[in-house]
This record gives structure tokens, C-alpha cells and sequence, in this order.
């Protein structure tokens, strides 16, 4: 790395270490920041959305499947995500902040309180600055400042609102995809005391989005390492040569106006894509609720309770894709009429479930 270059400016990398479950990722985030002090005197910090995110989450789906009731008061999954965001885009603007900057006005969320307590174990931060007992790192610190998120990370989508935040914040960018076959993934999550669902694997194998720098230049700074083996010295050296390259080259905000576009496109299609879920969920509540208003048998509220579900995990799917009920719809135009074409379609389909166990909905 360029010393000479912005001495005074400390080097902060986020990296985004991503693959299915079981594809190694957690082994290599806890070796990480060892590696990096011993070979490089780094600090690094890893986040692991596993610890922040409560697992009732991640099984939100498949519990609904087998339920014949519907709770839409529970935070979704997207919300969880979009919380743990909000908690990093704060820990990043600590980074150059003083020692006497006030807690977060979330600080007694859970998800913050979750987020401050993985960064304990695995960091060998500074001790400057401190917020419900914990410490951060501060400006002063010379050292560069490695920040590992540990996720599935399996839609583009996701790995892109994280380089926004390091964009936003001028930080340097990079990802690593730990490569693993499905097959391999579904074996060792076997050998698990508390394995993922195979289900979950398999789906998460079928949505996974590689890295394509090609056709979406800010996936530049990634590394693919196949990680069916243990992880190698060539692999962190790999890695560490990644690590160099973005902390040399932290990004600038956006003066693209093309660019820009195409990100407001994108969070106005992540915005639609988290109403129609919380509009969908309500739609299965009422129709959930009628059911059982109309003295539905258990065993029918349960087939119900199904067949909707997997109704709204395909619908939110497709739209995801950019279909809906086998039309393209662009999903950056007006949020309002977006949102309302979409749910209509959905409450459409929901009918002609509903209708098949003879209920009147409204």
C-alpha cells in the first residue's frame, strides 16, 4: 500500500464474504483477523449476520408453510437485513467520528445491541472509542481497519446496498465467493449440531448470483476461491493482494449521472419488492383469518396455510426476476402504481387459491 498517499486517512475495507451455507465461510471469518495481524499488523472486525439476525427469521418461510395461521405483526426477514444496514452504515460513520460521539437513537434495538456484540470477539480494535461497553476503532489508529461481513449474500442486490455504504462513506470495496459445490454444501451441513434445512440450500444454490464484472463494473474487486478443500496459503495470500487493492482504491461517491440513475432504479425496485412482501403477507393474514372466522377444519387451514405461502414465495420470486404472472414489469417506474398493479395480481391468484376451499374473502 501507498503510505505517502492521505496519511492521515485511515484505511477501512468492507468486504463482502459470501456462498452458501456450509461453503466455509464462517471457518474462514474466524481465521481472518489472526491472519491479517499476524502477516500484516490489520485490524479486523467480522460481522456475521448468523449472530445478528435471530434464526426465527431465516425459518420464517418454512414455519408459515407449516402453520395454519399467519402472524403478520413478526419482522420479515428483508426488515432484519435492512435494520443490520442501518447498524453498519453507523458503525462506519464512527470510523472517523470522536471518541465522545453519542449512541445511535436505535441503540436499544435489539438488532444494535447484536451487531455491537459480534464485533467483541473477533477484533482487535482500539480502545477509543466506547459504546455499551464496547470497543470501536477511531480515526487515530493508523493501522487499516479490515471489516469482514459473513452472508449468504446470495442476490447481487443484497452485495450491492453494502458497496453503496462504502461508496458513501469513500471506503475501499471487495468480495469474496467461496465456490462450493451443492452437493458438498448440503453433506457438511449435515454434520452440523443445528443444520439449515436442505430445502433452503437447494434454493439458495438455484438464486446465487456470482460475481459478473463484466456486466456490472463495482464487482470488480472480487475473488473467487474454490473452497471444497481447506483453505490454503495461496488462498490468503489471494486474498490479502484483494484486501491491498481496495484499501488503495477506496471509492468516491457517485458523479455518474447514468449511474446514479440506474442505483435509484434499483432502490426503488428494492423498496416495491419490500412493500409487495409486507402487502402480500397481509392479504395471506385476512384470508388466514376468514378461514378460521368460517370454522375451516385444521386440516384444511393447514393445506390453506400451504398453498398460500408457497403462492407468496413464488410471486415475491418472479417479481424479483422483474414477472409477473409471466409479464415483464419494470419494477423502477412509479413506486405507488408499481405497488398497486403488483398486489393486485397477487390478491388475483390469492383469490383462485381461496376460492378452492369454498370461502368468501374480502
Amino acid at each position: 500500500m501507498n503510505s505517502a498517499t492521505e496519511p492521515e486517512q485511515k484505511q477501512v475495507c468492507v468486504c463482502v464474504l459470501f456462498g452458501l451455507p456450509a461453503a466455509g465461510k464462517s471457518t474462514l471469518s474466524r481465521s481472518l483477523p489472526e491472519y491479517l495481524w499476524r502477516r500484516r499488523r490489520w485490524d479486523c472486525t467480522v460481522v456475521s449476520y448468523d449472530d445478528v439476525i435471530p434464526e426465527q427469521a431465516f425459518n420464517l418461510q418454512l414455519e408459515l408453510q407449516e402453520s395454519d395461521t399467519v402472524d403478520e405483526t413478526l419482522p420479515s426477514w428483508r426488515s432484519y437485513r435492512l435494520k443490520l444496514l442501518q447498524c453498519l452504515e453507523y458503525f462506519l460513520q464512527l470510523l472517523g467520528s470522536s471518541p465522545t460521539l453519542c449512541e445511535p437513537p436505535f441503540r436499544e434495538d435489539v438488532t444494535w445491541k447484536r451487531f455491537i456484540h459480534s464485533l467483541q470477539p473477533r477484533s482487535a480494535l482500539s480502545s477509543e472509542t466506547e459504546i455499551n461497553g464496547t470497543h470501536l476503532p477511531h480515526q487515530s489508529s493508523s493501522r487499516p481497519l479490515l471489516i469482514v461481513l459473513d452472508d449468504n449474500f446470495y442476490y447481487r442486490s443484497m452485495r450491492y446496498e453494502v458497496f453503496q455504504l462504502a461508496r458513501k462513506s469513500s471506503l475501499g470495496f471487495c468480495q469474496v465467493f467461496l465456490k462450493c459445490s451443492q452437493d458438498l454444501c448440503l453433506w457438511r451441513n449435515r454434520q452440523r449440531s443445528r443444520p439449515v434445512p436442505d430445502e433452503v440450500i437447494v434454493a439458495m444454490a438455484h438464486r446465487l448470483e456470482p460475481p459478473n464484472p463484466r456486466k456490472h463494473p463495482w464487482e470488480q474487486n472480487s475473488l473467487l476461491l474454490e473452497s471444497e478443500g481447506c483453505i490454503s496459503d495461496d488462498h490468503i495470500q489471494k486474498m490479502i493482494a484483494l484486501f491491498d487493492s481496495a484499501l488503495d482504491n477506496p471509492l468516491k461517491p457517485s458523479e455518474d449521472n447514468t449511474e446514479q440513475k440506474e442505483a435509484d432504479r434499483l432502490c426503488c425496485a428494492t423498496s416495491v419488492l419490500h412493500q409487495a412482501d409486507q402487502a402480500c403477507r397481509h392479504l395471506v393474514s385476512l384470508a388466514m383469518k376468514t378461514a378460521k372466522d368460517n370454522k375451516l377444519s385444521p386440516d384444511n387451514m393447514r393445506l390453506l396455510a400451504a398453498e398460500l405461502n408457497k403462492l407468496k414465495g413464488v410471486f415475491l420470486e418472479d417479481l424479483r426476476r422483474g414477472h409477473v404472472r409471466g409479464n415483464p414489469i419494470d419494477l423502477g417506474g412509479r413506486e405507488e402504481d408499481v405497488v398497486r398493479l403488483v398486489v393486485s395480481h397477487f390478491e388475483q391468484l390469492k383469490m383462485d387459491i381461496v376460492g378452492t376451499f369454498c370461502l368468501n374473502t374480502p
